[in-house]
């Protein structure tokens, strides 16, 4: 027996009472050791349709990561939130703002349009880019393990 998928329940549309009770919204962005070194996790999954609040959510942290003392080697996941061009925009000024010089930078679970858009914004910038499914992969190229 087959059952079709009932759309109006996809993650996309997922309509909250009050979004900043999100999971996506409360995780933490973090410094992960891994593999002799330490990658910046900056988590704005979850989010689905709350586009202020991810660039909200980046705006607070972007500080944090930007310090001399940070880590060079930073991870955006973004599973589960629609990349809007504003958002882009934000992740883009975060990374190419004077003072801070990133060596990688790995993006989890954008759509490939997303992708186009921001190594267009973020080629030749002096880091090197790489856009992936997962996590784990991101983590062993940030790191060359």
């Amino acid at each position: 027996m087959f059952f079709k998928k009932d759309k109006s329940k996809s993650n996309s549309e997922c309509i909250v009472k009050n979004p900043n009770e999100l999971p996506g919204v409360k995780k933490k962005s973090f410094i992960l050791p891994f593999a002799g070194g330490e990658i910046w996790f900056e988590h704005l999954d979850g989010i689905y349709q709350y586009t202020q609040l991810a660039i909200e959510k980046l705006r607070t942290d972007t500080p944090i990561f930007r310090r001399p003392s940070a880590p060079g080697y930073i991870t955006f996941v973004l599973t589960e939130t629609i990349i809007t061009d504003e958002l882009i925009s934000e992740i883009a000024d975060a990374l190419i703002k004077p003072g801070k010089q990133f060596m990688r930078v790995a993006f989890v679970g954008a759509d490939r349009l997303s992708n186009k858009k921001l190594n267009r914004l973020l080629y030749g910038h002096g880091f090197a880019i790489r856009f992936f499914g997962g996590i784990e992969p991101a983590k062993e190229w940030l790191l060359d393990v």
